[in-house]
């Protein structure tokens, strides 16, 4: 039987959530509607950007659920802060899981030209306990959206750092690369396949271990009955 690394996650579960970047100098598309993560302050700042055109936009971040600690409220405070892609210029703001602060909205002045905006959703400073929480992003009005390119790789692609062993060896640093296949920083090597898309769950060959996980942006592989038990979590791209 394998041994689960020494773990404790105290945070909800996540559907349907969106993709994001944790480089600053890469962060991740924005689409169309509801953009949805979860920020945890175990894996860091996530970054999204989109355009605003000739005209008046209006961008909303909205707190929707808080990490909760045994089942009670903790200090769950993002900080938001929107600039231009040349940092000229930012606007920081709030979001909690007070009512009064669930919701931080930003207005632009008309304007005469394109311009790319970069959104930084950071977590509480805390690396000792997950804090963070489920939320969402949405902008309306003269906007653009890009990263078809992005948008077309799986989110799965990306580096994790492992919470289980392989029985009693560790796997290291494990890849998941975009042609379906894993290699690990200790020689083991396997595949994944989606399995459905919706529900981001995916079938995962690794040694001689199969897993059945489910994929949670800013969070990483998670088991589909329990969402607060990371398996492989996602490290910084």
């Amino acid at each position: 039987m394998r041994k689960l690394g020494l773990f404790l996650a105290f945070f909800l579960a996540v559907v349907g959530a969106s993709a994001q970047s944790l480089k600053p100098e890469s962060p991740y598309p924005l689409k169309a509607g509801i953009n949805q993560g979860t920020s945890d302050s175990l894996v860091g700042t996530h970054y999204w950007y989109y355009y605003v055109l000739p005209g008046t936009n209006r961008l909303t971040v909205r707190m929707k659920n808080p990490t909760t600690l045994y089942g009670a409220t903790i200090n769950n405070t993002l900080t938001i802060t929107v600039t231009d892609d040349k940092k000229t210029w930012k606007v920081v703001k709030y979001v909690s899981g007070n009512r009064n602060q669930s919701e931080a909205v930003f207005n632009s002045n008309k304007l005469d030209k394109k311009v790319k905006i970069v959104i930084a959703i950071a977590p509480p400073n805390q690396n000792l306990l997950r804090m963070g929480g489920e939320y969402e992003i949405e902008v309306n009005g003269d906007v653009a959206f890009g990263g078809e390119e992005v948008n077309a790789v799986d989110p799965i692609v990306r580096t994790y750092d492992p919470k289980t062993m392989h029985y009693s060896d560790s796997y290291g640093a494990v890849k998941f690369n975009a042609d379906g296949t894993i290699v690990t920083a200790n020689g083991f090597t396997g595949t994944w396949k989606l399995f459905d898309k919706e529900s981001r769950i995916y079938v995962i060959q690794l040694g001689q271990i199969r897993y059945s996980l489910q994929y949670s942006p800013g969070y990483g592989l998670v088991r589909p009955s329990e969402p607060n038990m990371i398996e492989f979590q996602e490290l910084r791209r």
